[in-house]
C-alpha cells in the first residue's frame, strides 16, 4: 500500500480487510505495524491502515503516540484535535496557563481553517489574540484597479495595462472612466464568527472597487523575504484566475461562476530575497448574472503546506 496509486491501494485494503477477518490480529505483526505506521516517509494512508490495525490490537496506542505528532504530514489533524480537546479540559478544570499553552500548540501546528479557528478562539477566550490569516500565509495588504471592460467574457484573454507594467501612481481611463489604484486592506473576521473565508478580497464592496458587470480586475501587493526561495502559492477566484509573480506568469486558470473554496488552486513560485511583486487578474461575468460573486483568495506555503507569514512592503 505504499503507493499513491488510489485504485492499487483501494483492491490492497479489500484484500487486507479479508486476511484480517479470516486470521483476526492476533496473528500480525505489530510492532512491525507500528514502525511502519511511525515513518513519516511513508505513503499517508498505507501509515493509517497500519495504525488502525495497530488500534485494534492495542488499544490507545494511537493517543499516546499523538502529542508527538502534530507536526506529522498524515496525523496532524489527529494531534490537533487531540491539543484542543485537552485544552478545553485544562480551562474546565481552571489550569488557564496550561489550556493557554493546549491552544498555542493546536492554533500554531494547525493547517486548515476550522482547526485553526478553534485554536484562535480558545485563545481569544483567554485573552490572546492571533490570526488566523496571517498564520496561513494569507496575502493582506492590496492595491486594486478596475473595472476595465472584459468585452463579452473575453477578459481572460484579453491584455491590459497592468499586465505589462504596475505603477500605483498611475491613472488609467476604461470606458470613458479614469482608473487609479486604491489601497484595500483584507478585514479579517473574528475566529468566533463562522465565517467561510478569514481573508477574502471582496472586489465588490463598496471600498474595493463595486459591482461591475463583463469587467475585469487586477490586485497588486509586494511582499519582502529575507532569502531566495521556493514557496507555493494557494488561491482561488471568481471568476478566473491569473497570477504573476516578479512579473513572470505562474498561473492561469479560465472557469466563469466556479466560486472559491480553500487551497482550490496550488502553483509553485520562486521568490527573489528583497521586494517580490504579485499581480491578480479576476474577471467577472456580464449581467444578467445570478452569481455576482467578484472575489479571491491568494496565500503562500512551504512544500509541506505551513503558511509563511509574509510582511508586505513598506508603502510610500
Amino acid at each position: 500500500m505504499d503507493t499513491p496509486s488510489v485504485p492499487r491501494v483501494n483492491w490492497l485494503v479489500t484484500a487486507l480487510d479479508r486476511i484480517v477477518a479470516r486470521e483476526g490480529v492476533g496473528k500480525i505483526d505489530l510492532d512491525r505495524l507500528l514502525a511502519f505506521a511511525s515513518n513519516s516517509k511513508r505513503q499517508g494512508r498505507a501509515r493509517r491502515v497500519a495504525m488502525d490495525l495497530v488500534e485494534r490490537g492495542r488499544p490507545g496506542t494511537l493517543a499516546k503516540l499523538l502529542p508527538g505528532w502534530l507536526d506529522d504530514p498524515e496525523f496532524r489533524a489527529d494531534a490537533i484535535d487531540q491539543t484542543a480537546v485537552a485544552a478545553q479540559k485544562a480551562l474546565k478544570s481552571g489550569k488557564k496557563d496550561g489550556a493557554r499553552r493546549q491552544f498555542r500548540l493546536a492554533f500554531e501546528n494547525a493547517r486548515d481553517i476550522e482547526q485553526a479557528r478553534k485554536g484562535a478562539a480558545g485563545l481569544l477566550d483567554l485573552g490572546v489574540e492571533v490570526s488566523i490569516a496571517r498564520h496561513l500565509g494569507f496575502l493582506m495588504d492590496w492595491h486594486l484597479i478596475g473595472p476595465f471592460d472584459s468585452m463579452g467574457n473575453k477578459g481572460f484573454q484579453l491584455s491590459y495595462p497592468p499586465e505589462k507594467a504596475v505603477d500605483l501612481t498611475a491613472e488609467m481611463e476604461a470606458g470613458g472612466k479614469k482608473l487609479r489604484w486604491k489601497r484595500y486592506l483584507v478585514e479579517e473576521p473574528s475566529p468566533r464568527v463562522n465565517a467561510k473565508h478569514v481573508a477574502l478580497v471582496n472586489l465588490r464592496e463598496s471600498r474595493a472597487l463595486g459591482d461591475a458587470d463583463d469587467a475585469v480586475a487586477f490586485a497588486y501587493t509586494e511582499i519582502v523575504v529575507a532569502k531566495d526561495q521556493k514557496v507555493e502559492f494557494r488561491g482561488a477566484a471568481d471568476d478566473n484566475f491569473t497570477v504573476w509573480v516578479n512579473g513572470k506568469r505562474v498561473f492561469g486558470f479560465e472557469e466563469y461562476r466556479n466560486g472559491i473554496r480553500f487551497d482550490r488552486h496550488r502553483f509553485p513560485a520562486e521568490l527573489k530575497a528583497g521586494k517580490n511583486a504579485v499581480l491578480v487578474k479576476v474577471c467577472q461575468t456580464p449581467a444578467p448574472n445570478p452569481e455576482p460573486n467578484w472575489e479571491f483568495i491568494l496565500r503562500v506555503v512551504d512544500e509541506s503546506g505551513k503558511g509563511l507569514p509574509m510582511p508586505a512592503a513598506e508603502k510610500k
